[in-house]
């Protein structure tokens, strides 16, 4: 059995492959802007490099996207330093930019993938060195060749009002990842009502919709292992 210590000596980022033994930060799998302190990742799976870069270069400039801020600011989502944004000034709401948007995606998914399996000894290798995640790997965190297209829909008001029981809540973000019989791997993920998929394999999106017609138009994340209905 192979210590703790040694693992630990050993661990690499899975976005950029270095030796992240060193690394402090914890990794938001949804942004901590958008209201998540839940679903995180341990310091190492994602180095500090890579950490900060996300923090800048993707996640900030979604996020600062007029669109985004009209939403913080109505649903009173405060950023990291628990401030809620002021509501842009503007006639027009601007969407972010859609390769930020696929780039953000991404990372979001290696990352979920990631905690999905980090309780596994040996995925977060396999994960790193599997030659099928390179493509989007590269793209999410270097930038790296053509535009990678993204399903997007809304499928509920962002301030829709669920009920478990007595009590109410609005959510914010939920996402989960979908293996399709075409043996395509997606991550969905709902952000103020709106669904985004995009396919971790390869810059196509035909397997998503092809599924979404086969399920009458349901979102993944309320059907088959997801099916308790909000009532």
């Amino acid at each position: 059995m192979v210590s703790p210590e040694l693992l630990r000596t050993n661990m690499r980022c899975i976005f950029c492959k270095n030796t992240s033994a060193e690394s402090k930060s914890v990794e938001h799998i949804i942004p901590e802007s958008l209201g998540n302190t839940a679903h995180t990742l341990p310091p190492g799976i994602v180095c500090d490099k890579c950490n900060q870069y996300f923090a800048l270069k993707v996640e900030k400039p979604v996020l600062d996207s007029s669109v985004f801020r009209s939403l913080r600011s109505t649903m009173d989502v405060p950023n990291k330093k628990r401030r809620i944004p002021v509501p842009p000034n503007e006639n027009k709401m601007e969407l972010p930019e859609y390769r930020l948007t696929a780039r953000l995606l991404g990372k979001i998914g290696l990352e979920a993938l990631a905690s999905r399996t980090k309780s596994i000894a040996g995925c977060e290798e396999e994960i790193i060195d599997k030659p099928e995640l390179d493509a989007v790997r590269d793209f999410t965190r270097f930038d790296r060749g053509p535009d990678w297209p993204f399903v997007y829909r809304p499928i509920y008001l962002a301030e829709s009002v669920f009920y478990d029981g007595t009590e109410s809540y609005e959510v914010l973000h939920e996402y989960d990842l979908l293996y399709t019989k075409g043996n395509e791997l997606y991550i969905v993920v709902v952000l103020f009502g709106v669904e985004l998929a995009l396919n971790l394999g390869g810059p196509e999106i035909d397997g998503y919709n092809h599924w979404l017609a086969s399920h009458k138009y349901a979102s993944p994340l309320y059907v088959g292992k997801n099916a308790e209905p909000k009532n």
